[in-house]
């Protein structure tokens, strides 16, 4: 039997015929229906000789055919590196969005984000979810729905590849019960959702995260990062050119950050400007909020959130466009807040053998 379960047949994974066997199914889905890869459940208790060949198999039959394996501990690498598999699921970094915002600690997501860059090369981005088919969903494990905006802001600009579960760009909820995750895995009417992108909150910030991503790919998905600010409750890093920034408190935060050049940035989520005139920015973020600001000279043919249309991102966190100010960077900081900014750039740079500036 498979993992004690008795009607789970256990394939010898080292018999060449098996092996050969499964090769040629990856073959079957390309030539038949040109899928662009596959997902190996429980890769974690597969043979390694096996996933080779499998990977051979992936770049014979396509030069990008992607193999993600589900892993849950260990160390990533084993699994995800240049003779096994493309990628692997981020459980580290999954875990670590719940429960840094339901403990008010980003230093946990922070940690994590860098074990996990020093597990895998840069060129290796590992597959970063909130929520799963075998996990309660986001919104059922976030202790104030209002995390639902930092989180997701965090999981589409981190360092790998973000995926949203079915559902969940919804908002819905769903938790484990009686040894069951049927609740997990609900048929979904889509007529019921038909006017979420207009109305729905979480909808929209989805939307607007997704255009994000893909028209600043260059930043999200080869930009190096960059932590600029670190607190328990307030977590800025850079990714390319891009800044982000999240606020898990309750209330307004100041946060000050090192841009390493001067001009004007704009935030793509709520179409703020800051003016940048001595090398940073200083801005304060709504409670339970974040945005992700870009170099004004880099928007030509990119697409801003209207300051105007803010609601449609910030309704998530009770609050209205008119209570999102265009401010000018050099407004009054907290002091505490700017040097303890400073101080965790510092030690950025140190952990990484750079020089603080």
């Amino acid at each position: 039997n498979w993992g004690g379960y008795n009607l789970l047949v256990k394939l010898n994974q080292r018999n060449p015929a098996v092996r050969d066997y499964i090769c040629d199914v990856i073959r079957f889905w390309v030539r038949e229906f040109d899928v662009d890869g596959i997902r190996l459940d429980a890769a974690d208790v597969l043979d390694f000789e096996f996933m080779k060949a499998l990977r051979r198999t992936a770049d014979e039959v396509k030069n990008d055919f992607w193999l993600m394996g589900e892993v849950i501990h260990g160390d990533y690498s084993r699994w995800a590196n240049e003779n096994t598999l493309h990628s692997v699921t981020n459980y580290a970094l999954h875990k670590a969005l719940y429960s840094g915002h339901n403990d008010h600690n980003y230093f946990e997501i922070a940690h994590t984000v860098n074990r996990t860059r020093d597990m895998v090369p840069d060129h290796i981005r590992l597959y970063n979810f909130v929520d799963n088919h075998d996990v309660e969903r986001i919104n059922t494990k976030l202790m104030n729905k209002a995390h639902y905006m930092p989180v997701h802001i965090l999981l589409y600009t981190l360092p790998g590849i973000p995926s949203v579960y079915y559902g969940s760009e919804f908002g819905i909820e769903g938790r484990k019960e009686l040894y069951s995750d049927d609740s997990l895995r609900p048929c979904i009417d889509l007529q019921e959702h038909a006017d979420d992108y207009e109305k729905n909150p979480c909808t929209g910030l989805i939307a607007s995260l997704g255009r994000i991503h893909c028209q600043w790919s260059q930043e999200l998905v080869y930009g190096d990062y960059r932590q600029l600010c670190l607190t328990n409750q307030q977590y800025a890093f850079a990714r390319g050119s891009l800044i982000v920034a999240v606020n898990n408190s309750d209330g307004e935060a100041w946060i000050n950050v090192e841009t390493g050049g001067q001009g004007t940035y704009v935030g793509l989520l709520s179409g703020r400007r800051l003016d940048c005139s001595s090398g940073r920015l200083n801005f304060s973020l709504p409670g339970c909020s974040g945005d992700i600001f870009a170099p004004e000279a880099q928007l030509a043919g990119r697409e801003v959130n209207e300051a105007s249309g803010d609601a449609v991102v910030s309704a998530t966190i009770g609050i209205t466009a008119a209570d999102v100010p265009r401010e000018a960077s050099d407004a009054p900081a907290q002091g505490m807040m700017a040097e303890m900014c400073q101080e965790a750039e510092k030690a950025a740079g140190a952990s990484r053998g750079q020089a603080a500036p």
